[in-house]
């Protein structure tokens, strides 16, 4: 129903003026569809709030999740020492082979760009792994 009918109802109802029955029944069916127009906007509501709530929970988390990791790589970063690569950011292998080989720079066994051969720079690596240190009690 058009909103300038609607109010030519609301003035005949407010002066008291009767409506045809076929007034009456647009009138009714007009209300019935602003309800159920409301009921589905509720729906709506409601259904966009679980999800909300759903993925709020879910992004919690992942970021419980995450802060844990980070912890995890912190710890892991103090106990080994690893430099950063500057190129991706991040701790990887790119920054393992950088460290092996400002050590190999810092012993001198690195000379003009060649290495003492394939045995000294695998000692060299076997020496820096941390997997294969001895410990300081044996």
């Amino acid at each position: 129903m058009k909103t300038e009918r609607l109010e030519e109802l609301q003035q005949s109802i407010n002066a008291l003026r009767s409506i045809d029955p076929e007034e009456g029944a647009a009138l009714i069916g007009e209300i019935w569809r602003l309800r159920t127009a409301q009921t589905g906007k509720e729906l709506e509501i409601s259904y966009l709030k679980a999800g909300h709530d759903r993925l709020k929970a879910e992004l919690d988390r992942m970021s419980e999740a995450n802060r844990l990791l980070q912890a995890e790589n912190d710890q892991l970063k103090s106990t080994h020492g690893l430099p950063t690569c500057d190129l991706e950011n991040r701790w990887s292998n790119c920054a393992v082979r950088m460290r092996k080989r400002r050590e190999l720079d810092n012993n001198a066994k690195h000379v003009n760009g060649n290495c003492n051969g394939r045995r000294g720079l695998a000692n060299s690596l076997f020496k820096t792994s941390t997997t294969h240190k001895t410990h300081p009690s044996r």
